[in-house]
């Protein structure tokens, strides 16, 4: 649809997210996002928190199922979307939400650790007696140069080696 403004908006979520169902069966989920801006004062010379802006937000479908089990209060977000003004009040109905990672750490169904998903870590195999008296001890890691950013990446011998972890 044309003359519909995008929009990003980031901050923390207030409240509760609400999940229900449309008659067809569709998951809608609600919540606020409440975005405070950073403004400069000339007169003081220093940043400092604006007026907050509370954004409703609404998502439907598979998202909807993804953020009501994800999201709680507090947790900052970024979230786009079609935004208009109803009712005195902002709306977004959001085509894409997600944690920011700039507060929070996230994990994916394929990188959450075995005992956060309940699962029972993979058992090691025991070694053998005398394997194991042969074995090198570890040594520590090598610091890394001080200008390590710079120098052209290296092809982990890892990444040939190991499997991906999704499997698809």
């Amino acid at each position: 649809m044309s003359g519909e403004t995008t929009a990003v908006i980031r901050g923390r979520v207030r409240g509760v997210v609400q999940l229900r169902h449309t008659e067809r069966g569709t998951p809608a989920a609600r919540f606020t996002v409440v975005q405070v801006p950073r403004e400069y004062d000339r007169a003081r010379g220093q940043w400092g928190d604006g007026q907050p802006v509370p954004v409703i937000c609404t998502v439907t479908g598979p998202l909807a199922r993804h953020v009501a089990e994800c999201l709680t209060a507090a947790v900052h977000v970024i979230a786009t979307g079609n935004l208009a003004l109803r009712d005195n009040q902002l709306h977004l109905d959001s085509a894409q939400v997600g944690v920011d990672l700039a507060h929070h750490v996230a994990y994916i169904d394929d990188t959450l650790p075995a005992v956060l998903a309940g699962r029972a870590p993979a058992p090691r195999a025991a070694a053998a007696p005398e394997a194991a008296h042969r074995a090198e001890p570890p040594r520590p890691a090598a610091a890394p140069a001080p200008d390590w950013w710079q120098s052209s990446p290296r092809r982990s011998r890892d990444a040939v080696t190991t499997p991906s972890r999704t499997g698809r």
